[in-house]
């Protein structure tokens, strides 16, 4: 049997935390095998009965390299006071399943740090960084990060901002397209 094999034959029990731990760039790339030749699990679907909160007028966007802060009018405002967070939090969880390093570059969003971004809104960017000195850099979205975050637990699924699971064989490409593994098959 090989390592494909037994990847493709697991359940999604025998993917818990405690049995990844630490996951190499092989065995991602086994996993991503696993996403892309599994029947994906059901769709549930989410909350609906939330009600639209305003986004505030403004928001304080404090930089975690230089420590200078950055005033965002509402354009920013939801993503810098209420998702953020969830981002930075969603790449610790990354970087502690993972034995290569993620980097989230906030740098586009700090004025001092990025003089000349210009207009442009500002975006994070996703580094990996291979022990090999290899580095893939990728635009991403906090949506991408709940992907790869729940992927990388071992998931077939992520779980939306209103808490519906949709499955994530359709996303294998892009998580591959993010851990700069694209095409790479297992050994």
């Amino acid at each position: 049997m090989t390592p494909l094999d037994i990847v493709t034959s697991a359940t999604i029990a025998d993917f818990t935390p405690e049995a990844l731990m630490t996951l190499s760039v092989t065995q991602v790339n086994m996993l991503l095998a696993r996403l892309e030749n599994e029947e994906p699990p059901e769709q549930t679907r989410g909350a609906m009965c939330y009600e639209a909160m305003s986004a505030p007028e403004v928001a304080e966007y404090i930089c975690p390299v230089c420590g200078e802060k950055t005033m965002y009018n509402y354009s920013q405002s939801a993503f810098i006071n209420w998702e953020l967070e969830g981002c930075r939090r969603m790449v610790e969880s990354i970087n502690s399943n993972t034995d290569f390093n993620i980097v989230l570059d906030e740098g586009l969003f700090c004025d001092f740090c990025s003089p000349d971004a210009g207009e442009e809104e500002p975006v994070l960017r996703l580094q990996v960084l291979f022990e090999d000195g290899n580095e893939v850099t990728n635009t991403v979205s906090i949506n991408d990060l709940r992907m790869l975050d729940s992927f990388l637990q071992g998931n077939l699924y992520y779980t939306t901002s209103n808490d519906a699971q949709l499955p994530l064989k359709d996303y294998a490409p892009r998580m591959r397209e993010l851990l700069g593994m694209e095409g790479e098959q297992p050994r």
